[in-house]
């Protein structure tokens, strides 16, 4: 068994206040009381792995202790009704493991098993003053053939601190089935960050983004969509998702139009999405916003936490407008905003009339983002046991996930197949399933022929 002694984490006490990240307090500006804002129990990611070979629970049990006992994030409380607002750190403590067993499902259908299971995990709940902030389930199928599910609280995790929780699981619990000191790297905690960033506020580089962000937005509104349903209709405010695929062709000629123009594949997924947007709405003058990783350039990338910037990325279409002009002038936009981020609420400073139009009654925001997939040698054998990333259904429909706070969100990875995987997130009471259904297949048609037309030039 490990011991104390051999785990530096947890020479950290608990703290009874400490500040609030610029990022947690961008949060905060949109906390409305309810439980549909960003402290609802609805504002979750899960992360999910495949486990085989057989599963010693108490040492899962322990190893879940240990995550949360290495990353504060995921025992840390934010307190909303004090002046200031401050976030409390608790003592390490375990979060609830769920057993299911489901005995006799054949092989060839434990994968639909799966995605069932993890679409009902969707629309479950995790609440946002509990400690620690997160729910943990392990589904059986036979004794060497499982599912282990952890739900965590938005506010104490983003999307990029899941890979990290996944590989921080499976060596705490290699760990903890050999009685030895885990394999880990030093994790920087929330805390730290915290005061790197107070640190870093009165930088020059701080100060000259501020600067650019003005300058950039000057004049800029978000360019929102029609919704289909009024925010004044008030209607229940659900979230629902469309998964979809663009086959391994479209990708490669994404991935080869990228390399080719010498910008990311991103950039060009984001000029088709922008045309798209000029279709849809006659904008020319078109502000999409995005999310980047918010780490710290790489001092935090084994940290679990929510570090996440919201970036507006401003691009301006014109009539006649080359394929191979779009994709330089998105790539220097991009490069030029990467450069200069910043947590949102500088962003929101720099630009307080940036959201005037995304907010109105008839329209409604839409996010545009790219994530990483977990490629297959994320997989960890830990303990005897293998720990493989579960790579969801390319397509299908999630009629409840994840809160959004509003409007949409699209979220495209390159999938371990070669292909494009894409998933749209959107609000009931602002679309309707058949608008965001066209919205893909014209995005589809949008990015084909924007590669079609530049592989031709």
């Amino acid at each position: 068994m490990t011991t104390a002694r051999q785990q530096p984490w947890r020479e950290r006490a608990a703290v009874d206040q400490l500040p609030l990240s610029l990022n947690q307090e961008f949060l905060c500006m949109f906390a409305n009381g309810s439980d549909k804002g960003p402290f609802g129990s609805r504002y979750h990611i899960i992360q999910s792995r495949r486990l085989t070979g057989p599963v010693d629970e108490t040492a899962l049990r322990a190893a879940l202790f240990d995550l949360v006992d290495r990353h504060e994030a995921l025992r840390t409380r934010i307190v909303r009704d004090a002046e200031p607002r401050y976030q409390q750190v608790f003592a390490a403590s375990p979060p609830h493991l769920e057993v299911r067993r489901c005995p006799g499902v054949p092989p060839d259908e434990r994968a639909q098993r799966v995605e069932e299971f993890l679409v009902e995990l969707e629309s479950g709940t995790v609440d946002a003053d509990a400690v620690p902030q997160m729910r943990a389930v392990l589904m059986y199928f036979d004794p060497e053939d499982a599912v282990v599910a952890l739900m965590t609280h938005h506010t104490a995790a983003d999307g990029f601190s899941l890979p990290v929780i996944g590989r921080d699981l499976a060596l705490l619990y290699a760990a903890r089935r050999a009685g030895t000191e885990p394999d880990l790297p030093p994790a920087r905690q929330y805390r730290e960050f915290v005061a790197w960033e107070r640190g870093s506020a009165a930088s020059a580089s701080m100060t000259a983004a501020r600067t650019y962000w003005e300058r950039v937005l000057a004049g800029a509104r978000l360019t929102a969509l029609r919704a289909d349903h009024p925010r004044s209709a008030r209607l229940p405010a659900v979230t629902a998702a469309n998964r979809f695929v663009l086959p391994p062709e479209t990708a490669a000629a994404v991935t080869r139009l990228a390399k080719r123009v010498r910008c990311s594949p991103f950039m060009v997924l984001l000029a088709a999405y922008c045309r798209l947007v000029h279709r849809l709405t006659g904008a020319t003058d078109i502000v999409v916003p995005t999310h980047t990783p918010g780490r710290a350039n790489g001092l935090f990338d084994d940290t679990v936490g929510s570090f996440f910037n919201f970036l507006p990325l401003r691009i301006r279409l014109r009539d006649g407008q080359r394929t191979a002009d779009l994709l330089r002038h998105t790539r220097d936009t991009c490069l030029a905003a990467y450069a200069h981020d910043v947590p949102s609420v500088h962003v929101f400073t720099a630009a307080p009339d940036l959201m005037a139009t995304a907010m109105s009654d008839e329209r409604a925001p839409v996010t545009f983002q790219a994530m990483p997939v977990a490629p297959p040698s994320a997989a960890a054998v830990a303990g005897g046991v293998a720990f493989d990333p579960i790579q969801r259904p390319r397509t299908g429909f999630v009629p409840t996930a994840a809160q959004l706070p509003d409007g949409a969100l699209w979220t495209l990875s390159f999938g371990g197949a070669g292909d494009l995987k894409g998933n749209l997130a959107y609000r009931t009471d602002r679309f309707d399933h058949r608008t965001v259904t066209s919205l893909i297949d014209e995005y589809r048609d949008t990015l084909d022929a924007l590669v079609a037309d530049r592989t031709r030039g």
